[in-house]
């Protein structure tokens, strides 16, 4: 009862996290996702890279990557030194060194690593985790934009080597439960990286925050200490990044307000070898009928 009961907690930690996800790209948002994955389960590493992908090919260009270690991140959530450590490497990688399914170029994947290639080891990902004593990865593939130039959100979690011996099946198990949700932000917030100038601006960020507290251009322009005119363009080029044609719908979609249908179908599932997946919830619940 105590493991489901600490899986259900770290499952609901994630979940909220995730939908706390900005619907749009900020300079932060890979960043923000490996912290809302590090709570996971105890002992995580969590590494997210947003990157262009090639069809058929292991080959990658990081676009952004962010590390957060859920045990060891400092209050306030900014990363350790450890952490920076890992973005730093995370950032020099241009291969996976291992193929992923053809099956999942389109739906997605999510797996324990030494299923997807039993060499994982000898991988750039491997050996940069197995440089920080962590171990039992899983990896989650969501594909953004697909074909021969394509664009891909990888998420790596991995534990350290005193977590307990469940935790990495545990995460598994929740990582799979929220793939739906967290690819849909992915696609909401990420779509269109790919171009550098898709990204919102620390300034343009700042001017969004205001104009979501309901500020007017005037008021902005005063708290930031620029110009109307000036705030005014960082408007103009927020409509066009994030494509609102009005100031509620640029509101909206920031918010993450706007419908959309599902992502996707259900990604590829690689479990750990000799495991299956098993249903997060509480166990000795008998059902009972309901009487009106």
């Amino acid at each position: 009862m105590q493991t489901n009961a600490t899986s259900l907690r770290c499952a609901v930690r994630v979940t909220h996290l995730i939908d706390q996800l900005p619907a749009i790209p900020t300079q932060d948002w890979v960043g923000q996702c490996a912290r809302a994955l590090s709570v996971i389960g105890p002992h995580a590493t969590a590494i997210s890279i947003a990157a262009n992908t090639h069809q058929g090919s292991d080959q990658i260009e990081v676009i952004s990557s962010g590390v957060a270690t859920g045990a060891q991140t400092l209050p306030g959530g900014s990363p350790d030194s450890r952490a920076l450590a890992f973005q730093d490497k995370c950032e020099r990688i241009t291969k996976l060194g291992f193929t992923i399914p053809e099956s999942a170029e389109e739906r997605g994947l999510v797996g324990a690593l030494q299923s997807i290639d039993a060499r994982w080891q000898a991988s750039p990902i491997g050996r940069t985790l197995s440089n920080g004593q962590l171990s039992s990865p899983i990896l989650s593939c969501i594909p953004i934009a697909t074909g021969e130039d394509g664009l891909g959100l990888i998420n790596i979690i991995a534990f350290e080597k005193d977590a307990p011996d469940q935790a990495p099946m545990e995460a598994l198990n929740i990582l799979y439960a929220v793939h739906e949700i967290l690819n849909k932000r992915a696609h909401e917030a990420l779509q269109r990286v790919n171009n550098p100038r898709a990204w919102l601006t620390e300034r343009e960020h700042a001017v969004l925050d205001l104009l979501i507290e309901g500020h007017s251009v005037r008021v902005i322009a005063e708290k930031l200490g620029r110009s109307a005119h000036t705030v005014h363009d960082h408007v103009k080029n927020l409509h066009k990044k994030i494509q609102a044609s009005s100031r509620g719908e640029l509101i909206a979609k920031s918010l993450g307000y706007v419908k959309s249908p599902r992502v996707g179908p259900d990604p590829v599932l690689m479990p750990f070898p000799g495991e299956q997946m098993t249903e997060i919830k509480p166990t000795h619940v008998m059902a009972r009928p309901l009487h009106p």
